[in-house]
């Protein structure tokens, strides 16, 4: 999968909040409801609301209604795509790791 500019900009933009960012990792363990992602944070429900729908505005979560509740989880491949273009953009291949001196 290949990002355009337009989507790679989209989803730069919703991870640059550090909230955004604590709920994508928690989506990536499992699906979950608003509900859900509220009660691992100390923010208001509206606050989240809004968070997700900018995670899913910007492509990396799938946004699934059932009844009165709407389930999320992370699109992986398109996050996968995202890390890979960044790469692509940054010059550099699979970042490793190096362990610490001591």
């Amino acid at each position: 999968m290949k990002l355009a500019t337009e989507e790679f900009d989209r989803i730069s933009k919703a991870l640059a909040d550090p909230q955004r960012r604590e709920i994508l990792q928690k989506l990536v363990a499992r699906r979950m409801n608003c509900s859900d992602v509220h009660a691992m944070f100390n923010v208001s429900q509206p606050t989240v609301s809004h968070h997700l729908k900018e995670l899913a505005i910007a492509g990396i979560l799938d946004k699934e209604k059932q009844g009165q509740f709407c389930f999320y989880q992370v699109k992986a491949e398109v996050l996968s795509a995202y890390v890979a273009e960044l790469q692509k953009r940054l010059g550099v291949g699979a970042i490793a790791v190096a362990p610490r001196m001591k």
